[in-house]
């Protein structure tokens, strides 16, 4: 049962960073926009930025995506540390950086850092 619920977790994490990755990476007017915001806020140059983070995106799903197939444990816990600091990042950046957090993004942060405390926890790791 351990077993299966570790391969929920990690595929809702693939799934959640390549969600979030491929518009990015796209350039969806929804997501420039976004990082408009966060340029005016932290003068962090929007085009970079969001390239930047799509990338990080889906580096995160790419090495779940391994580390669920092979289970390397180095490889786990160094995608679930770049989860975690990513995850705390964004609701920093969420908290801070918006005019207005939006909620919705605020608890898949948040559901996405407990899952990384959880697998980095897990002795299965």
């Amino acid at each position: 049962m351990k077993k299966i619920l570790d391969q929920i977790l990690n595929a809702m994490a693939i799934f959640a960073m390549a969600f979030f990755a491929i518009p990015k990476l796209l350039a969806k007017p929804q997501s420039i926009a976004g990082f408009q915001q966060f340029e005016k806020a932290i003068g962090v140059d929007a085009y970079f930025f969001r390239l930047f983070t799509g990338v990080s995106e889906l580096a995160m799903a790419a090495m779940i995506l391994v580390f669920a197939i092979q289970g390397n444990k180095t490889l786990g816990k160094l995608a679930f540390s770049f989860l975690l600091i990513t995850m705390i990042t964004a609701l920093g950046l969420e908290f801070f950086a918006r005019p207005e957090p939006k909620m919705t993004l605020v608890i898949i942060a948040t559901l996405l850092a407990a899952i990384s405390i959880y697998k980095l926890n897990a002795k299965t790791q």
